[in-house]
């Protein structure tokens, strides 16, 4: 097993006790995500937890490991003559304090385990929700028990845990939706997307988080917001007002950036806007604002950026605005709208 100095192993113990910070534990969690050896270290540490143990995700070193170990205590069972059973207590009473150990620290893996991924992925798996869904074209404003009003795009989904305001807090968004957060220092307002955690006391800002979409956006309109990323304190972002962090699935890797406050929150006053969007998220962003699905059909055309804003007007009169200035056509096939061109 990887060495572990006597500091992370009290920190590890007084995390299963309940006695560190949530402050600790997040340096400890940060520190199983960038520290190979420490983590290795836990990796060992569940492996010998697992002979008592439901093994999590099938995990076959630790099948291994508890087959091993299992083995080992048959045999010692099996030995018949009294020598050989007295020796074989005094193995299995040398073997009990270590045992004692393992299990102590197998129960800290497991808390650690669940604690770690109840943070990600989510983490929402046992709680109990209110759900409210939007359908393609449709908008929502809601009115949550603290006061804030969160206004919800076509096809999203905005979930609040069934404690909300006990201590927290928390929604979890899968779409986009613009937050009017009534403002509380002692209850965080945290919105979760995916592997990004925003989190506010009082502010107005708009979240974009589509499960197709290919980046999770936070744009800031007004006061402040902590931005937390697959739970690494290292790449917490700060924002201020005008700023806008987008987050790429694909690397993990997050930017800052201006943005204007119409482009992005302009769709609650029903305004289509491309903002020098990509015609793949120009098609995604047509389906859920008409509720029909639209297809590309030359590949050209995922070499073009869109610009412009469409205030309440059919999808063909959109479709002709653009081809005033871009060299495309489309047709209905079934009830998918085909688009076809290239770049001008």
């Amino acid at each position: 097993m990887a060495y572990m100095d006597e500091h992370h192993y009290l920190l590890i113990i007084g995390y299963l006790e309940g006695k560190i910070t949530e402050e600790e534990t997040q340096y400890l969690l940060q520190k199983v995500q960038t520290d190979k050896e420490f983590s290795d270290a836990f990796e060992d540490i569940a492996e010998i937890w697992s002979a008592r143990k439901a093994i999590p995700n099938n995990n076959l070193r630790a099948n291994d490991a508890l087959n091993r170990i299992n083995k080992k205590i048959d045999e010692l069972g099996a030995i018949p003559d009294q020598s050989a059973k007295r020796h074989s207590n005094t193995i299995i009473l040398k073997l009990r304090p270590l045992l004692a150990i393992a299990a102590s620290v197998l129960l800290l893996v497991c808390s650690f385990w669940f604690y770690n991924n109840r943070l990600n992925n989510n983490s929402a798996g046992s709680l109990a929700f209110t759900e409210n869904r939007t359908t393609p074209g449709q908008k929502k404003k809601i009115s949550l028990p603290d006061g804030t009003v969160v206004t919800l795009n076509a096809s999203s989904n905005l979930r609040v845990t069934g404690n909300f305001g006990d201590e927290k807090r928390e929604v979890y968004l899968e779409g986009e939706a613009f937050f009017d957060v009534k403002r509380n220092p002692e209850k965080p307002f945290i919105v979760h997307t995916g592997k990004v955690a925003t989190q506010v006391l009082g502010t107005h800002f708009n979240v974009s988080a589509y499960a197709n979409d290919a980046n999770i956006t936070v744009s800031l309109v007004q006061g402040k917001v902590q931005v937390d990323m697959n739970n690494d304190l290292s790449k917490r972002i700060i924002l201020d007002p005008g700023k806008q962090m987008t987050y790429s699935k694909t690397d993990g890797q997050a930017r800052v950036t201006d943005f204007t406050t119409e482009d992005i929150t302009g769709w609650k006053e029903n305004k289509l806007v491309f903002n020098y969007d990509s015609w793949t998220d120009a098609a995604k962003k047509l389906s859920r604002w008409y509720g029909i699905p639209v297809q590309l059909q030359d590949s050209t055309l995922l070499r073009c950026k869109l610009k412009g804003t469409f205030e309440n007007i059919p999808l063909t009169k959109v479709l002709g605005q653009i081809k005033m200035v871009s060299d495309i056509s489309w047709k209905m096939q079934g009830n998918t709208m085909i688009i076809s061109g290239k770049c001008n």
